[in-house]
């Protein structure tokens, strides 16, 4: 017996569309929604530990550079006022300025002063008198700068690096003499300043990277390997300490990843695994979203959309896990059947509402024809016999005229029930004029105003006639129920149709969210003015 074959393409295309549907299937998104949060739960949690260890190092880093760069801007501060104290010693010797060249050598050896020159100038900042090379530089822009510094601040001033005729690597002190306002100015090298000892002995460690900064943060002396830029550089912790009686800071940077222990340094990698998971986590949250709630939201808007008679809404598919495509199906089925029924229904309806305009216009015609015709005839009648027996006295006349006035009435009344039955200013003028005599109609007190936009055209009989129910009905409404000041009605010719907007400023009341709560509230004109608006 031969087996049937089947193609291999054919054969894949259901194995793929099975394995599909088992994918996209409820309980693997549970799954799913389960592991994934542990998963990232565990690692958030290790990630944790290591974080806080690693917090806590860049601390202890922190905390021990902050206190050896204090005690090194102490340091460096204290070699500066020791240069400025020489100075000052210096200044208040009388003899140093008047002294021969050996003499001032002598004393200055006998102080143990580093500097290579000395300058020493009157209140116009004009040179008295130098030692060493002082001369030299006297002249120089550095020294009037300081000059004016060591006067205006509150203690002695300094300089280094090459600026305003300061040679590279130098130091430059200055110290206001008393009494005159001249000023004592000393160069040295910075190698023979506590600069150096001082800057190299915040080198804590090989990857360390230490420098003085002046006031505009230009860099005096530097020593130690730059540390990295950016992003690299996160990983590097920076202090900065001022130099007491200056305006300069020492600075010290040091990559804290290297006193970590090794089992701490891969934090990154923890980071790297755990924003792989959260990825995972919200790719899972949006497979969730994408497969379950968004199609389920989509469906359920569908289907109110098919409440409103709008069928064909759940016509394409939502998407999502194969539940709520079958789901979907069974909505589909049953807007089909809902479909079908309602067809049947409007049918019918229409059937019902045919035979009643036909009676409509059955009983109107009538009273027309008979009705209308024999109570004019009555009244013409009446006339004659008012003035036949007008000779015998005012009481028959005036009983005869109340009895015509009567009549009158009556005429008028059976007018109106015919034009609520069967408008005739419909048919032989068109909708327009037909809703203008019918909001006419409407008390004073109501400020009706009617009005017409687009390019109007004469309609089919059956629409023109539904559009006047309609607008009947809602002016019925109007006059019973909203106690309104200023009443509107507006016809709107389109392209695709005509829309007719009934407004007022009275009460109102919530609309239902489905049409069958229309009937269960005893809106029954409102349910007709819709069935005849569909």
């Amino acid at each position: 017996m031969a087996h049937p074959r089947f193609p291999g393409n054919l054969l894949s295309a259901r194995r793929r569309s099975a394995i599909g549907a088992g994918l996209r299937s409820l309980r693997v998104h549970i799954l799913l929604w389960t592991i994934v949060p542990i998963t990232v739960f565990l690692l958030g949690l290790s990630f944790t530990d290591v974080y806080g260890h690693q917090q806590a190092m860049r601390t202890m880093v922190e905390e021990r550079d902050r206190s050896l760069a204090q005690a090194v801007a102490g340091r460096i501060g204290d070699g500066l006022a020791q240069n400025a104290r020489l100075l000052q010693a210096l200044a208040a010797d009388s003899a140093f300025a008047g002294a021969a060249p050996e003499a001032q050598q002598q004393l200055l050896d006998r102080l143990g002063a580093p500097f290579e020159g000395v300058a020493m100038l009157d209140g116009a900042q004009k040179l008295r008198g130098a030692w060493g090379d002082g001369r030299a530089w006297a002249e120089a822009a550095f020294v009037a700068r300081l000059a004016e510094a060591a006067h205006t601040g509150a203690g002695p001033a300094y300089l280094a690096g090459a600026h305003d005729g300061l040679a590279p690597y130098h130091l430059a002190v200055a110290v206001a003499l008393p009494g005159d306002g001249g000023t004592l100015v000393g160069v040295l090298p910075l190698a023979r300043s506590a600069v150096p000892a001082g800057v190299e002995g915040l080198l804590a460690s090989p990857q360390a990277y230490a420098r003085l900064l002046d006031e505009e943060g230009r860099p005096l002396y530097e020593a130690g390997v730059p540390p990295p830029e950016p992003p690299a550089g996160d990983a590097v912790v920076t202090t900065s300490e001022p130099v007491p009686g200056t305006g300069w800071r020492v600075e010290v940077a040091e990559p804290w990843h290297s006193l970590v222990p090794l089992v701490l340094r891969y934090a990154q990698a923890t980071v790297l695994i755990a924003a792989a998971a959260v990825l995972i986590s919200l790719a899972s949250v949006y497979v969730g979203v994408r497969y379950v709630t968004g199609p389920l939201g989509a469906l359920g808007e569908r289907a109110r959309r098919v409440a409103w008679g709008d069928f064909d809404a759940v016509a394409q598919p939502v998407g999502g896990v194969e539940e709520i495509a079958s789901l979907q199906r069974a909505l589909q089925q049953m807007a089909a059947q809902v479909r079908s029924y309602q067809a049947a229904m409007r049918s019918y309806v229409g059937a019902i509402t045919r035979a009643q305009e036909e009676e409509r216009i059955r009983l109107a015609r009538e009273l027309h024809d008979d009705t209308v015709q024999s109570l004019i005839a009555l009244g013409q009648r009446m006339e004659r016999m008012q003035k036949s027996c007008a000779h015998e006295g005012d009481g028959c006349a005036a009983e005869l005229g109340e009895l015509r006035q009567s009549l009158r009435g009556l005429v008028h009344e059976v007018r109106r029930v015919i034009a609520d039955l069967r408008p005739t200013g419909l048919d032989e003028l068109g909708l327009e004029p037909a809703l203008e005599m019918l909001v006419g109609r409407l008390p004073a007190s109501y400020h009706a105003a009617f009005g017409v936009e687009g390019t109007p055209r004469r309609l089919a009989p059956d629409l023109e006639l539904a559009l006047y129910r309609i607008a009947q009905e809602a002016l019925k409404n109007v006059e019973q129920h909203s106690s309104a000041g200023h009443v509107e009605v507006r016809l709107r010719f389109e392209e695709q149709g005509v829309r007719l907007l009934v407004a007022d400023d009275g009460a109102g009341f919530e609309a239902p969210s489905s049409p069958d709560e229309l009937a269960r509230d005893g809106h029954y004109g409102l349910l007709g003015m819709r069935e005849r608006a569909v």
